[in-house]
């Protein structure tokens, strides 16, 4: 998050993403993207920027730098054209392909960016001490608190118990979203999957002024039936 603030101050930024090692190993692993640095972190940022004139360029560098005086940044890369670029993305935009053979239970969650961090610390204890057999692989958006939270299915689990495990996890979950305030769908929509939990981001008078622009809008319920919550 230091890292975004001193971009945000001085760069328009078009998109800072994130993702972390596990995502990393499992792309690694796969095959399809290159290693992006000899080091490894617990966490890796993307950001994109415009820059039609040498300056910016310039002074994208010198932020980076006063990142990495600052001990928040360990290793960068900045393309040169369009075609690093696009390799640079593949790390990112190849995430989701590469752990659906793991099965993932997937949660997409926002908060507040200046709880991202905490956040972020707190549901991989409440999955470590719960359940240390699960790995959990986060990437998301992270510049706007859009986190993707996804439990890999452990190989000698079946499916069937591994998404009863974490529908229990779903609980503690949410409870962390509720405390900071945050949102149980960050831009997958409610719909039916995560219509049990949407007390935890919306309070019940919220919930009734809902059903009732709903009301106004469909009176005969025949639009998204059972979406969002049942009338």
């Amino acid at each position: 998050m230091n890292v975004l603030s001193a971009f945000q101050a001085q760069i328009d930024l078009t998109a800072f993403e994130f993702f972390d090692d596990v995502a990393i190993d499992k792309l690694m692993a796969h095959g399809q993207v290159q290693e992006p640095f000899e080091s490894r972190t617990k966490f890796y940022t993307l950001l994109e920027f415009e820059a039609p004139y040498e300056p910016i360029m310039d002074k994208a560098m010198a932020i980076f730098e006063h990142c990495m005086e600052q001990g928040w940044v360990v290793d960068g890369v900045m393309s040169q054209n369009l075609t690093q670029a696009a390799e640079l993305w593949k790390l990112r935009e190849y995430i989701s392909e590469t752990i659906s053979v793991f099965t993932p239970y997937k949660n997409d969650v926002s908060v507040l960016i200046s709880h991202v961090p905490t956040f972020i610390e707190e549901i991989d204890h409440i999955v470590s001490s719960n359940y240390p057999d699960f790995e959990v692989c986060w990437f998301g958006h992270i510049g706007d608190g859009n986190l993707h939270l996804n439990i890999l299915k452990p190989e000698n689990m079946s499916k069937d118990d591994f998404f009863a495990e974490c529908q229990v996890v779903n609980k503690y979950v949410f409870e962390t979203v509720q405390k900071y305030g945050g949102s149980v769908s960050a831009e997958h929509g409610v719909g039916m999957t995560k219509k049990p939990y949407l007390h935890y981001s919306r309070s019940e008078t919220e919930i009734e002024y809902l059903k009732e622009v709903k009301k106004v809008f469909d009176p005969n319920n025949i639009m998204n039936r059972g979406k969002i919550f049942d009338m």
